[in-house]
């Protein structure tokens, strides 16, 4: 089994973050490419601002509309907000059926639920982040039973072809995705509270803020690049950055004081737990 060639995709939801999707897939044109791609959403004026946007690259939609690009989809991204997605996927009930593949970036929601709302057992769950609209972002996929076997290989190749223009694509089972929720979609949270942190520590020592959230913006992309482009433990390359009796050993011990890992570590232990709670209800 794989896509038709010059396939069709329809986004159903694009809001942020299947808008993010969109434009990740627009600037790294994967392959397989989608022939056609529609923009389904819920209102005239958030159609007509993803047409205004992205051209005659998309065809968008709303309202009652959404149906017939449903039903011509051959493959689906439902990028809806996760508390609207059972409301959509009424609205469109009748174009749906079992061979449609849906490659759901709803957070809580289990493979099960999207493969029971959406009527189709070829499911792909995905879990990005807001960075994803600009090409570095990270996305964790989960197949469904449905989709394992040597006979769907080209079909999660194309998956994961699709996903990786966030930036980064990696595959885990389906019982890891409430922690990726929480590392992977929580994460920019935590890491822009740490950078403004940085920030706003060099405008207390007399630096500028313009400046000083340029320092701390490119002062986490390096330190980001050096630690996948090294392969090396962050605990190794941070001994690095420290010399005897210097300043970067006074600061750390100062975050080590004030449990600054801890807190990190186990914000990431509540949001994971958050996410479980949403996938119950």
């Amino acid at each position: 089994m794989s896509l038709p060639e010059s396939y069709t995709l329809t986004i159903l939801g694009a809001g942020v973050m299947g808008s993010a999707v969109l434009s990740a897939i627009l600037k790294s044109k994967p392959t397989p490419f989608p022939g056609k791609i529609y923009c389904c959403t819920g209102s005239q004026a958030s159609a007509e601002r993803l047409q205004t946007t992205y051209g005659d690259s998309i065809y968008t939609t709303y309202g009652a509309d959404n149906i017939e690009p449903v039903r011509n989809a051959d493959l689906i991204i439902l990028g809806c907000k996760p508390y609207m997605c059972q409301s959509i996927i009424d609205d469109v009930k009748e174009a749906l059926n079992d061979k449609k593949i849906v490659i759901s970036l709803l957070a809580g929601w289990t493979i099960e639920q999207i493969s029971v709302g959406m009527g189709t057992p070829f499911i792909a769950r995905v879990m990005t982040n807001t960075p994803a609209k600009y090409g570095c972002g990270t996305a964790i996929v989960s197949f469904s039973p449905g989709l394992q076997g040597s006979q769907f290989e080209e079909i999660r190749k194309a998956v994961m072809a699709l996903v990786d223009t966030v930036g980064m694509a990696l595959e885990l089972p389906e019982k890891n995705m409430d922690a990726a929720t929480s590392l992977v979609g929580s994460g920019p949270a935590f890491v822009l509270l740490m950078m403004q942190a940085l920030a706003e520590g060099g405008v207390r020592m007399g630096i500028p803020y313009e400046v000083s959230k340029k320092c701390a913006a490119k002062v986490m992309e390096g330190t980001a690049k050096m630690v996948m482009e090294s392969g090396q433990h962050p605990e190794a390359l941070k001994s690095m950055v420290c010399t005897p009796g210097g300043t970067t050993i006074g600061g750390l011990m100062i975050l080590e004081d004030k449990g600054v890992r801890g807190a990190i570590s186990r914000s990431v232990e509540e949001a994971a737990d958050i996410a479980a709670r949403l996938g119950k209800k």
